[in-house]
């Protein structure tokens, strides 16, 4: 009995020795199989392995919200525009005190032109420069300087003496005459037009400038710059027959003294017979008289422009 019990507890003794042995193999053979499969493995399988846990561990797009939580989210902040730059204000141009121009005058154009070199849209500069050298003869460098004076403040148009000039002027020799209508025509706004019709109507001047005046009168350009008023009356100191019912309504509408200067002259009885006198236009008369009576009151509320000249050209 003894004996066999010996055996048994020696064989209980070696089986956890056993166990452990297997168990140790069995670790060994599990790290050579990881080692060879390392050793083994395909760079492009383990690359798409890691795209594909890559992607499955990128969030998911958030779900659409409701009604209600978008009435309970927060209102996004607006975003502000960016800021514009700033323009630089516009320098006012150095201007000569009225000493400067005075001493320049007494010296002569020469030291206006020198003053308006350091001065050069200076306006009173220009102007005076522009006269002087009209003073003294030099007619195209005035009409240049004239020129310029009112590209750079058109409101000089409206100066008397510069209109002076350039109505004695247009009254010289072809070349400048021609300079200075074209300067009536193109530089001077509705003034311009103005000027024009003054020249074709006064009698001082000779047929050949007032013709080149009347045919700048008609064009486009021209007229588009001329007045209403100015427009009735050159219609009407070209109209050889009697003026039909529409051109007197525009006048009586438009016209100033310049139209009733024509107005009254069909109102003017002519001689017709040996010892009668009739109107010329009569079917028009009671048209014309109602005319005449409109600009008469119209010129008695307010100024008007310059008289017209006493004849007219063709």
């Amino acid at each position: 009995m003894s004996g066999s019990g010996s055996q048994v507890d020696e064989s209980g003794l070696n089986r956890p020795k056993a166990a452990a042995s297997l168990a140790a193999l069995g670790l060994l053979a599990a790290t050579g199989l990881v080692c060879g499969a390392v050793a083994l493995r395909n760079p492009a399988a383990v690359t798409a392995l890691e795209r594909g846990a890559s992607v499955t561990r990128r969030p998911a797009a958030p779900a659409a919200m409701s009604s209600g939580d978008r009435a309970r989210a927060p209102a996004p902040e607006p975003t502000s525009a960016p800021a514009e730059p700033e323009v630089p204000a516009k320098t006012e141009p150095a201007r000569a005190q009225p000493a400067e121009i005075e001493s320049a005058q007494a010296a002569g154009s020469a030291a206006l032109g020198a003053l308006a070199q350091r001065y050069p849209e200076d306006p009173a500069v220009l102007r005076a420069l522009a006269l002087a050298q009209g003073r003294e003869k030099a007619v195209a460098a005035a009409l240049l300087t004239t020129k310029r004076l009112f590209e750079l403040a058109p409101e000089e148009a409206g100066n008397d003496e510069l209109r002076q000039f350039l109505l004695r002027t247009a009254n010289g020799v072809p070349d400048v005459a021609l300079t200075a209508l074209d300067l009536m025509a193109k530089h001077m706004g509705s003034r311009g037009p103005d000027l024009l019709y003054e020249v074709v109507t006064a009698p001082k001047f000779g047929d050949w400038i007032r013709d080149n005046a009347s045919r700048l009168l008609l064009e486009g350009s021209v007229r588009q710059l001329a007045t209403p008023a100015l427009l009735i009356a050159d219609d009407l100191r070209r109209t050889t027959e009697c003026p039909t019912k529409a051109l007197i309504a525009r006048a009586r509408d438009e016209g100033d003294v310049r139209s009733l200067h024509y107005i009254k002259s069909l109102l003017t009885p002519q001689r017709c017979g040996r010892f009668r006198r009739c109107l010329k236009c009569g079917p028009v008369t009671k048209e014309l008289r109602a005319a005449a009576s409109v600009i008469e009151k119209r010129k008695n509320e307010k100024p008007a422009a310059a008289p017209p000249a006493s004849s007219a050209a063709p």
